[in-house]
């Protein structure tokens, strides 16, 4: 086929093909029983589950009829009251998004709370492009970021008390979510290449020998966790999946550093592995397109994410429709487009109740220099770029501390997790001698479940610092080490030479 005749381009082919393509490793040989996910939630009431089913379905039909139906049933607002009648974003390298009239109004209206229906078609091909998961029943649903999945996940999964597991170190936001279920953390250590298997083997086999209550959930950042900016080898994650199995439990895998990973070697999700349903995926854009337009989804067994669903009717209906709007044009279309094209959400199927959106219809201005080869792939590759050499340029300043702290370069994401050598407890250094020196940081509590514990780590965040005051900021951190390490033998008691 000539150029001019090649079928569109969707923007998630273009990410697909700016990642490393063996990471998409499809079935996985491994033994595990297919779980019943239902059986893994907490205890809700059915009945009132099956009442806003019957509203989520009349909501998703009266979305999907168009004008061929008189309607009395539609608790929607009149678009005419809406305020707004032209809606113009500008691409960094040129054209603009462009929204007005009826195509405008349906953005701002509500939609069905599993998400704008050609956003859910682009994001289901590209799960599968990217990952190609075993056969199963799947689905995703656009949620506002990972955070919230990470909310809906646990509202659903967990009940008072219950055990979860955790890498000792985790994003804080995890913490925040946990704290109204009062969980028991089981914590995992982590070395430079992230979450130890035969630790987490060891602990669920004792506790399983003691008959204590066995967790029936993992949450891993498998992709440059944060704070501790590591990775798990593909090996890791086939062991950690083997031993989900094994033990039955669930693993909520939160991947919003994919995009950044700053290697070439290629490792597989969870997701791609996943024969058995054992697997709740969290995805965002937040950190290469925007953070607030709030860009994320969730990808589950089916019988879970109809749960999902349901929690995100009764939470906040659905995420901003303008929002999704907005991210199914970003990035930039890819090259086999028309300088000036449609991407319109006509004759793109929304669930198994078969209807159709017709409604929305965002053009894409710009000239014909502006679709550069690549598209979506091509600002994907300038964003990994950028932070890799913030990375770099962090690493090389941090030479004055070689002697007074231990770290390791992060294989992706956005932080360096630093040890400070000849520090108990990194609080004080962090919130009165740093602090009043100009200097700001985040100690290592931040990201344990009990805060009051002694840390000795601090994670550096370079993706937002001026290039230019890195070897300030790391010959500030250096001497205040020092002051802080000056201090600490200070308050050691001091044997007498009488002493043994």
């Amino acid at each position: 086929m000539e150029a001019e005749d090649r079928p569109p381009t969707r923007w998630t082919d273009d990410l697909v093909k700016a990642l490393p393509t063996e990471a998409t490793v499809g079935v996985w040989g491994g033994l595990c029983h297919t779980v019943d996910v239902l059986r893994l939630m907490n205890d809700d009431d059915d009945d009132g589950q099956v009442n806003k089913m019957v509203l989520s379905f009349a909501a998703t039909l009266a979305y999907g009829v168009g004008r061929q139906m008189i309607s009395l049933a539609e608790g929607m607002p009149n678009e005419e009251v809406f305020p707004f009648n032209r809606l113009e974003m500008g691409w960094t390298k040129g054209g603009a998004l462009h929204m007005e009239g009826k195509e405008l109004s349906t953005a701002l209206q509500y939609l069905p709370s599993q998400g704008l229906p050609a956003l859910l078609s682009e994001l289901r091909a590209f799960q599968q492009d990217l990952h190609r998961p075993p056969p199963l029943q799947r689905d995703v649903i656009v949620t506002n970021g990972a955070q919230h999945g990470i909310y809906q996940a646990l509202d659903l999964l967990l009940d008072q008390g219950d055990p979860i597991l955790l890498t000792e170190y985790t994003y804080t936001g995890v913490h925040v979510a946990l704290k109204p279920y009062s969980p028991e953390i089981i914590s995992i250590p982590e070395d430079e290449h992230g979450l130890v298997p035969e630790t987490l083997d060891a602990v669920l086999s004792d506790r399983l020998s003691r008959g204590l209550r066995m967790p029936r959930l993992i949450y891993l950042v498998p992709t440059a966790n944060n704070p501790t900016g590591t990775t798990l080898p593909a090996h890791r994650r086939r062991q950690i999946y083997d031993l989900a199995c094994k033990y039955d439990f669930l693993i909520l895998e939160d991947d919003p550093y994919m995009f950044l990973n700053f290697d070439d070697e290629p490792v597989p999700s969870f997701l791609s592995l996943d024969v058995a349903g054992r697997v709740i995926r969290l995805d965002s854009l937040s950190k290469v397109v925007s953070a607030g337009l709030r860009g994320g989804w969730l990808s589950a067994p089916r019988p879970l994410l109809q749960r999902v669903e349901l929690h995100m009717q009764a939470e906040l209906l659905h995420s901003c429709t303008l929002a999704q709007a907005a991210l199914l044009a970003a990035p930039p279309p890819s090259p086999s487009r028309s300088a000036r094209s449609s991407i319109s959400t006509g004759n793109d199927s929304f669930t198994d109740h078969g209807f159709h959106d017709k409604h929305i219809k965002v053009e894409v201005l710009g000239p014909p220099h502006h679709l550069q080869p690549g598209g979506a792939g091509a600002h994907l590759h300038r964003a990994r770029a950028l932070y890799r050499r913030r990375r770099d340029a962090l690493q090389a300043a941090l030479a004055p501390l070689d002697s007074l702290a231990d770290w390791s370069p992060p294989k992706g994401g956005l932080f360096l997790w630093l040890r400070v050598r000849g520090v108990d407890d990194v609080y004080n250094m962090v919130f009165e001698t740093a602090f009043k020196r100009g200097l700001m940081l985040i100690p290592g509590q931040a990201f344990l479940y009990d805060t009051s514990a002694p840390s000795q780590h601090l994670r550096l965040t370079f993706s937002k610092i001026a290039l230019k005051d890195m070897d300030l900021a790391a010959r500030t951190l250096a001497d205040i080490i020092k002051e802080e390490q000056s201090r600490s033998l200070q308050k050691q008691p001091q044997r007498l030479a009488t002493q043994h």
